[in-house]
């Protein structure tokens, strides 16, 4: 099913906004599932469904190691202390009148309290907190090459390899491109399949997940060299994505007779994190036409 579909069965279910106004538990539950499956990260991510405007959420321990060698008959003098750290959540509250498809997540990623969009500037999202929190490489300018990718797989602490099977590079849609005829140079049926095919790109056996949201059109001014064409990639266990939504959802319908449009404003509250900064990677000023 496309975003445009999802949206739109969404929005059109009857029993899901007959009336308009606050939705129940149950019809919240669902819209967030339907804003849930349009979302490329939030859907790595893990869900928090949130009752109250902010919210503190155990750790579930990512990187981390409890089990120690044992010897029959041996005490092995260690004891693990269980880990009672918290994340915690606080909302903002935002209003989308239309095109829920991109708007409602795209501060998740996006958000930066110091930026002048305001909207943006509601909250920090995933990338302000990777550069402040993470660890962070600076491309300085230049093009797509494996080189951004294994920057990125050694800026990252041993400790997180453990899960090497839930690590994930999230991605622009011009990276992945970029980097997919990168592979497909190679005179080879395994670089021909990422020319001829929707073949998702790996590196060192970790995804390359395509994130619609992440732009290629940033702007910076790098060495005295003006770019426009710059993106980001972030490297982190997808476990240790965090978003949280308030469950107190309102969606208002109304139409446009003249216009013969229908017409909806949804509002919510919203939250991301990541469990632990300290298991992110994220580079920037990759320029995808270098």
């Amino acid at each position: 099913m496309t975003q445009a579909e999802l949206l739109q069965k969404a929005l059109e279910t009857a029993d899901l906004i007959a009336g308009g106004g606050l939705l129940n538990p149950e019809q919240s539950d669902k819209f967030i599932t339907y804003l849930q499956d349009m979302s490329v990260m939030a859907k790595d991510a893990r869900q928090i469904p949130m009752k109250a405007k902010k919210r503190e959420i155990n750790k579930i321990g990512v990187g981390q190691r409890a089990s120690v060698p044992a010897a029959e008959g041996q005490d092995p003098a260690l004891r693990q202390k269980p880990n009672f750290s918290k994340v915690e959540l606080d909302t903002v509250e935002i209003m989308t009148p239309f095109e829920i498809t991109y708007d409602v997540f795209e501060d998740n990623i996006m958000g930066d309290k110091t930026a002048s969009d305001t909207y943006l500037k509601l909250l920090d999202g995933w990338r302000k907190i990777a550069k402040t929190q993470g660890h962070l490489y600076n491309h300085a300018g230049g093009g797509v090459s494996t080189a951004v990718l294994g920057e990125l797989l050694d800026e990252l602490p041993e400790k997180y390899l453990r899960d090497y099977a839930d690590l994930r590079y999230y991605v622009s849609p011009k990276f992945e491109h970029g980097y997919k005829r990168i592979l497909g140079q190679r005179p080879t049926p395994a670089g021909d399949k990422f020319l001829l095919s929707e073949e998702q790109a790996t590196y060192a056996g970790i995804p390359l997940v395509r994130v619609p949201v992440i732009p290629s059109n940033l702007t910076e001014n790098i060495g005295g060299t003006p770019y426009e064409d710059l993106t980001f990639v972030i490297l982190t266990p997808r476990k240790n994505l965090i978003t949280g939504i308030h469950r107190a959802l309102t969606l208002e319908r109304d139409k446009n007779i003249f216009a013969r449009t229908r017409q909806y404003a949804f509002t919510t509250r919203i939250a991301c994190a990541y469990e632990e900064p300290d298991a992110v990677a994220i580079a920037e000023q990759i320029s995808v036409v270098s």
